[in-house]
């Protein structure tokens, strides 16, 4: 007689990271920076994925991972190490490089994340060329999404795998709960991330730059523009050509929320021009301000954007320009100063028609 023999059953382990903190946003600008913010952390968290977890799916905040291989706790202790500090780090940038006081640019700073660690048998589900685990224990470390762990921040591993990694709960530093769902009763340790925490890299602070010094000349003009749309149309790159008629094309990271430090390229014809964003501390209520040394005939070039609110409609606008000319271009001063004039006062123009008519 024929035997068949079943093959063994797959075990993985599934992993969570989960980040929350946000408040509702009903600004049309803090909703998009939001996503921004949120996509920049995802990846931060995929690229110190350290164990090389393959990813499930990218759940709204969270990401759904797992991993077949046989994982030691100090080795999840590295994943959970290695990924919260990166992401606290890139959160430091918007306190020290943030340029938008938006809900979600200026509440950055309050995300929170967790991880959630489950082991158990590894079934799949596959639709059409998708395919991602799928079971009973993938509901299950889902389900441990909603808990009662009193922290904003933690390590949470479901009882079958704290059993199998053999863990004291007191050596270890955990913490057990029984939370119940629907008629079953779910036991699960968590931890405070404190004991993981590191001292954040301060080097990657960029202070801003003091304007005390005189401009080469100056554009001032009122806009019939709210102050928050003017500065959503000057400091958001993929608005730019909209008031920009000199520019032939803009690069820039799509996913990324501009801020001090942030790169993009201007293209005018043939021409590719490297601006750098650079923070500003002024008496203004908004400011923006970037930086290139590849304009012809200049060392380097500087523009600072003032912004002040005269009522809910209106906003000052003013143009600080400072230029570095070399030896070419102190030749051609006036002509120089006289073109880049003309095309301010172009932009401010276009720049209040877009903002009162297309957006």
């Amino acid at each position: 007689m024929e035997q068949h023999h079943l093959s063994p059953e797959k075990q993985a382990f599934y992993f969570i990271p989960d980040i929350s903190g946000f408040s509702q946003f009903v600004e049309n600008t803090a909703i998009e920076h939001s996503i921004h913010i949120i996509s920049e952390l995802l990846e931060i968290l995929l690229d110190n994925n350290v164990l090389e977890m393959k990813l499930a799916e990218v759940e709204g905040d969270a990401l759904f991972m797992y991993s077949e291989k046989d994982l030691s706790f100090s080795e999840i202790e590295n994943q959970v190490t290695a990924m919260l500090n990166a992401f606290r780090e890139h959160l430091y940038k918007y306190e020290t490089q943030r340029i938008c006081n938006c809900g979600a640019c200026s509440t950055a700073i309050n995300l929170r994340i967790k991880f959630l660690l489950h082991k158990g048998r590894l079934d799949f589900i596959k639709v059409k060329n998708i395919k991602k685990p799928y079971g009973q224990d993938v509901n299950r470390i889902h389900r441990l999404l909603k808990n009662d762990v009193p922290l904003d921040e933690y390590l949470l591993i479901s009882n079958p795998i704290f059993n199998d990694l053999k863990l004291k709960s007191e050596a270890s530093g955990f913490n057990k709960i029984e939370s119940e769902y629907d008629i079953h009763i779910l036991p699960y340790y968590y931890k405070d991330l404190n004991a993981y925490k590191t001292a954040i890299n301060k080097e990657i602070d960029k202070n801003n730059i003091q304007i005390d010094e005189k401009a080469d000349f100056i554009i001032e003009r009122s806009l019939q523009i709210p102050i928050e749309k003017a500065f959503e149309l000057i400091s958001n790159f993929k608005y730019r050509q909209l008031w920009d008629s000199s520019l032939t094309a803009i690069t820039f990271d799509e996913a990324q929320v501009n801020r001090a430090g942030s790169n993009h390229t201007c293209i005018i014809g043939s021409r590719k021009m490297k601006f750098e964003t650079v923070g500003i501390d002024s008496e203004a209520d908004l400011s923006y301000g970037e930086s290139t040394s590849n304009l012809p005939m200049t060392k380097n070039y500087r523009f600072y954007i003032l912004l002040d609110k005269l009522d809910h409609d209106y906003t000052r606008v003013k143009v600080l320009n400072y230029i570095n000319l070399n030896w070419m271009g102190k030749m051609m001063r006036k002509s120089i100063y006289r073109k880049l004039e003309t095309m301010w006062d172009d932009k401010l123009i276009k720049l209040e028609e877009v903002g009162r008519y297309h957006l």
